[in-house]
């Protein structure tokens, strides 16, 4: 049903680069599509897997510097970001919250779930020190409440307005079709930040990917509450997957 490619991403990026991409049926039921999904899944595990901790690092360190040489999120007042967890395999996005935290006139949130129905919140942190293991994987949430006792700053609850959001996830194409890891809690989360922006009169988040070379599909399988992505950030550059994020892209580099 897929297969392992190779092709150049060249003219969707600013560098050229091959990745090892899969490639699907565009057509699909909703049923076909949840099997699909869950193969993909499952084959872009073992991928994961199968890359070094030298070859992690080394990407991971590429993808964040093209994230903070990128105006439109180095620019950007209030940033939501995730902390990434290595047992995951995701990007490593440490250098992003280094370079972001504690920097003038920057607030970065970070997700915290809340529970099994696909809920997660953004809050504020100011210092990895405010972070803490969650169980079972041992991901770094924000604790609820800052160290004298009152609730964390909440993007959600305090309508706080986020300029970018960098998400992980397990595969991506170029036209900023995400595949997660079947939770549903950003596609739930992604949903109320559109809302709250409509409701304030203000634009949505700029939504950016962070994806390792061999996490490029040709095509993600998606479902009706799948969201898209509008900047998609490689190893060897940025995809531009939206009218949004070309537009965001465009005005940053002028």
């Amino acid at each position: 049903m897929f297969r392992l490619l190779s092709k150049h991403v060249s003219k969707h990026s600013s560098k050229s680069a091959s990745s090892r991409i899969f490639h699907m049926s565009s057509t699909a039921n909703n049923e076909e599509t949840v099997s699909m999904k869950n193969s993909v899944r499952l084959s872009l595990k073992n991928v994961l897997k199968s890359m070094s901790e030298d070859q992690i690092q080394r990407e991971s360190q590429q993808i964040c510097k093209a994230a903070l040489g990128c105006p439109a999120i180095s620019n950007a007042s209030n940033l939501g970001l995730y902390v990434h967890c290595s047992r995951l395999r995701e990007v490593d996005t440490s250098l992003i919250l280094n370079s972001v935290l504690g920097a003038p006139g920057k607030r970065c949130y970070v997700p915290l779930v809340e529970d099994k129905d696909s809920n997660m919140k953004l809050l504020h942190i100011g210092s990895l020190s405010d972070l803490v293991a969650a169980p079972p994987f041992g991901i770094l949430e924000p604790s609820r409440t800052y160290a004298d006792g009152t609730p964390r700053q909440s993007v959600m609850e305090d309508d706080v307005h986020l300029d970018v959001l960098l998400m992980p996830g397990l595969g991506f194409d170029l036209q900023g079709r995400r595949l997660g890891r079947g939770g549903g809690y950003y596609d739930k989360m992604l949903v109320r930040l559109r809302e709250a922006a409509a409701a304030a009169g203000k634009p949505a988040p700029l939504l950016v990917a962070l994806s390792f070379s061999s996490q490029l599909l040709h095509e993600v399988p998606v479902g009706p509450f799948d969201q898209i992505v509008d900047l998609l950030i490689l190893p060897d550059g940025i995809a531009q997957c939206s009218q949004r994020g070309r537009e965001a892209y465009s005005a940053s580099s002028t």
